[in-house]
């Protein structure tokens, strides 16, 4: 009797600590995720479809560039030289222009934004042309809006340019921050020579 008491009291204690991992692991795990201060203001909403587009021109590439020798050899057999290089011409310029133009255009696009609260700096999230992650990090004073925007470019970061879709953001200060629009407007108004007669007569 006294042993299956034991018995009893032990797996009483071992299934409360138990429960008590189980609640208290994912509460770890949530208190781990908020206080890095990191917070999720924007998702891009074509992150996604590019990601998978992206995906598959880079499969394509690598497998156009695994049967380039196989379409070498087959091309001389069949049309000789100019065969060949019109053949690894055409197959050369999907494999390698193609990846490289789509990433020209995408790799200004941020996928996900987030902002941090205690340094007040923002952390952009772009695609590379190996489908990894690269970070922005910048302050709403780094930021340089071009007076003629290129195509796909809302911002520059230290020479590195950005597109954010402003319909997206869930709270629209956090765009007007970046953009500066909260700063006072600069007409850029030449009021030297109007408030000098002189020199405007020179």
């Amino acid at each position: 009797m006294l042993s299956q008491r034991i018995c009893k009291v032990s797996l009483t204690a071992t299934r409360s600590n138990t429960f008590r991992q189980g609640c208290i692991a994912p509460a770890l795990i949530r208190f781990a995720s908020t206080t890095d201060g990191q917070e999720k203001i924007y998702t891009g909403s074509l992150a996604s479809r590019m990601k998978a587009v992206k995906l598959f021109s880079l499969t394509t590439s690598i497998t156009g560039a695994a049967v380039q020798p196989t379409l070498l050899e087959q091309s001389m057999k069949v049309g000789g030289t100019a065969m060949a290089i019109a053949a690894c011409g055409v197959a050369g310029f999907f494999t390698i222009v193609t990846p490289l133009l789509l990433h020209f255009v995408t790799k200004k696009y941020v996928t996900e934004l987030y902002f941090n609260k205690k340094t007040g700096e923002y952390t952009a999230i772009t695609i590379s042309l190996v489908l990894t992650r690269q970070e922005t990090t910048f302050k709403p004073e780094d930021v340089t809006v071009p007076e003629v925007p290129g195509m796909f470019t809302s911002f520059e970061v230290n020479n590195k340019s950005l597109f954010l879709e402003p319909s997206l953001f869930p709270d629209p200060e956090h765009y007007v921050k970046i953009m500066g629009y909260d700063k006072p407007v600069d007409f850029k108004l030449n009021l030297t020579e109007a408030q000098d007669p002189q020199k405007s007569k020179k």
